[in-house]
């Protein structure tokens, strides 16, 4: 569907978040600081980013920019 959800996600330090690709195309998962970025990830692949400080991380798929979404790491 061309989009990350929930778009706005919330989790204490220490929290592993893990997206799972829901649609029947690929995405990846990067994040606009450079602190992870996925590897393409096709149908019901996933991929998994521990976060260890507090901070807004917003994110986007490089292969459909316009999907975009954030954690927020408090």
């Amino acid at each position: 569907n061309f989009s990350f959800g929930p778009q706005t996600l919330t989790v204490p330090v220490g929290a592993t978040v893990t997206w799972t690709n829901r649609d029947d195309i690929p995405h990846t998962v990067v994040s606009t600081d450079g602190v992870f970025k996925s590897k393409v990830r096709d149908t019901d692949e996933t991929f998994s980013y521990t976060f260890t400080k507090p901070g807004t991380y917003p994110y986007f798929c490089s292969i459909h920019p316009k999907m975009t979404g954030q954690v927020m790491v408090k």
